[in-house]
């Protein structure tokens, strides 16, 4: 069998407290994001997932799996993995271990290698380094070491192994939105809210996670920023595109009659600000021109 092991990405800086829930940096996140789109490229994707339980770990393979065009569920927590030894693993097929550097480290200095992992090719391991290792009891062989400061800084587009080049991973350019809408005695009414700046306005938007379809990333977005439950018809009412990263993303809007307003802890990013409008008003106030023309039709 294949064993692959993934050193996190790189923390932040100045953190104080736990080593277990110090979050990422960016320069960690493209860190991940680059061995994502290599595994990916290579198709080395994982059959099973295991963290040691980190933020960073859980971050790192999650930014990784996206990356390579793979949903980023399946991940397991193993507390061996945490102590710094090898969980149980399956049999046959490839299996991905994500842990701390001092963790990974210390795991490979406990497997049986000639010559020993903590020296040559393997040594000296550090955040976003990917090792791939032929794996049997009492017996395992480095097949190739992958650092992600070796890769190249820009992402393969429209797919992995797309002749273009993007500032960040394909599926980040394809996006959906919903536009709520509710009836009252007065015509409909749109639901706004802040942006995550609070500068302007906007509605629920979101890259479209890898395995979801862009109605079901959406209403995962209307959830988390406007804190809303409700039915998204199944058509699009349109689309719209607007230039970010270096290019242009595509986002495909969806209405939703709103059904359940969230509140409270409900509410995730409750920061935000919510304000009901009419169509009109949701037109003038929005930034999106594509967005603008948009609402009326709701």
């Amino acid at each position: 069998m294949e064993l692959m092991i993934l050193c996190a990405g790189a923390g932040a800086k100045d953190w104080h407290g736990p080593r277990e829930t110090r979050p990422m940096r960016t320069k960690g996140k493209r860190q991940a994001q680059k061995i994502g789109a290599f595994i990916g490229r290579e198709r080395l994707c994982p059959d099973k997932i295991l963290t040691d339980g980190s933020l960073r770990a859980v971050s790192s393979v999650q930014k990784a799996l996206k990356a390579a065009g793979r949903t980023a569920r399946g991940i397991e927590t193993s507390d061996d993995l945490g102590k710094g030894t090898i969980p149980d693993l399956a049999r046959r097929g490839r299996t991905l271990l994500v842990a701390l550097p001092g963790t990974v480290r210390k795991l490979l200095a406990g497997l049986p290698a000639d010559p020993p992992l903590s020296a040559g090719r393997a040594g000296d391991i550090g955040p976003g380094t990917l090792l791939r290792l032929t794996f049997e009891p009492g017996r395992v062989r480095l097949i190739e070491r992958v650092d992600a400061g070796a890769l190249p800084d820009l992402f393969p587009y429209p797919a992995l192994d797309g002749a273009d080049r993007r500032e960040r991973p394909a599926y980040y350019y394809r996006q959906s939105a919903v536009i709520p809408f509710r009836k009252s005695p007065g015509g409909t009414e749109i639901l706004i809210v802040g942006s995550s700046s609070g500068r302007h306005w906007t509605v629920p938007k979101g890259i479209v996670e890898p395995g979801l379809s862009p109605a079901a990333s959406a209403r995962i977005e209307a959830r988390e920023e406007a804190g809303i439950e409700g039915r998204i018809r199944r058509e699009p009412i349109g689309s719209y595109a607007y230039g970010k990263w270096g290019a242009t993303c595509d986002v495909t809007v969806f209405a939703m009659a709103v059904t359940r307003v969230l509140e409270g802890a409900d509410w995730e990013e409750r920061h935000r600000r919510r304000r009901w409008v009419s169509p009109d008003e949701a037109a003038e106030l929005l930034v999106q021109p594509g967005l603008k023309e948009l609402v009326v039709k709701v």
